[in-house]
């Protein structure tokens, strides 16, 4: 029983973290973006002039719901980035836990054979 506790407790502050403590993340390029940015200049975000690699990035080849942290189709970021969070985590859960029962499965079955 234990076990179930730990469990759903950490799927439980993972979800607040995900929907909630996440909107509080800055806003500033992270380590990957600021590289990309080398030798441009920026005002507000946007590329103004120079020459870097980034200039070259067009929209998301597959776009989606997840786009930049968020969902599009909502009119409020705020709720947005929280929901993109929420769903983000319970789709990894979703997908480690299928591919950890057929891993199990797998073992199973080599074992009785």
């Amino acid at each position: 029983m234990k076990t179930k506790r730990f469990w759903t407790t950490g799927v439980v502050v993972t979800l607040v973290l995900a929907g909630f403590v996440s909107l509080f993340a800055s806003a500033s390029p992270d380590g990957l973006e600021s590289v990309l940015l080398t030798g441009c200049d920026t005002a507000e975000g946007e590329i103004t002039g120079g020459a870097c690699v980034l200039q070259a990035a067009g929209d998301h080849e597959i776009g989606g719901a997840f786009a930049d942290y968020g969902m599009s189709f909502l009119g409020n970021e705020i709720l947005g980035a929280s929901l993109a969070g929420i769903l983000g985590v319970v789709l990894t859960l979703v997908v480690a836990t299928g591919l950890f029962w057929l891993l199990a499965r797998g073992k199973q079955t080599q074992g009785e054979a």
